[in-house]
């Protein structure tokens, strides 16, 4: 089963409410933390929707030391179907740095450079032709300006205001076909759950809630399969 780009936004906005309040004892780490958020979203999309491929450090470059952070629909046999993403984290080293532009262009030059992997000539023929997107976890204001800069939009902010999920689709052949069946609410276990309590201050002062959204994003619902008809491809490059 393949699902759309809007079905894993949806997934990936309902995953990061879910484990917020985890976010702050994961991005001081030295190294960074996006091998965690790699892993952790993997195993919630497999959670909720086992029937749908992900593949982590997937070859799909014609560089073949290179490897895609998520492979979305990796078993598709219509490579149109697949959705490349490349994932970058902001780190918390930069609350303490000397310098905090320097960090945020560091992280920004990593975007940049993820979204010039993402080319289609950097795609192997066997891939070519997948979607692509860049999605950036973010918790500073200061990085905002950044981000738009780029191109990315803010498509998610967690209910205390905290953390934020930016993206940009760069390549897509499909647009939505509301005709085809949509996932159903019985399947694959996909409503929210409510993450635990945790009362603990947040990264900037204010409390953390205890409780989930008040509508959670529910993944059955707002999304449907690709359709079976391509439109015209849309690449945005730099």
């Amino acid at each position: 089963m393949e699902i759309d780009y809007q079905t894993f936004e949806s997934a990936l906005k309902n995953w990061c409410e879910s484990r917020y309040n985890e976010f702050q004892r994961y991005w001081p780490l030295n190294g960074g933390w996006e091998g965690w958020v790699q892993v952790d979203f993997a195993a919630y999309l497999q959670k909720i929707a086992p029937l749908v491929t992900l593949y982590r450090e997937k070859k799909i470059y014609t560089n073949k030391r290179k490897r895609v952070d998520w492979l979305v629909n990796g078993d598709a046999s219509n490579p149109q179907k697949k959705i490349a993403v490349e994932i970058k984290c902001l780190s918390g080293g930069i609350l303490n740095a000397k310098n905090p532009i320097i960090e945020l262009e560091k992280f920004i030059a990593g975007i940049k450079k993820d979204k010039n992997k993402l080319s289609q000539k950097n795609i192997s023929i066997d891939n070519r032709g997948c979607q692509t997107a860049i999605v950036a976890i973010n918790f500073a204001l200061d990085a905002q300006d950044y981000l738009k800069s780029e191109g990315l939009e803010r498509i998610y902010t967690t209910e205390n205001g905290e953390v934020e999920i930016w993206a940009q689709l760069l390549y897509a052949w499909f647009q939505p076909d509301l005709a085809n069946p949509t996932l159903t609410s019985s399947s694959s276990a996909a409503q929210f759950g409510s993450p635990g309590s945790f009362n603990s201050p947040g990264l900037f002062g204010s409390p953390l809630p205890g409780s989930s959204l008040s509508n959670p994003i529910d993944l059955t619902s707002g999304s449907s399969l690709l359709g079976s008809s391509a439109s015209n491809p849309m690449e945005i490059t730099e």
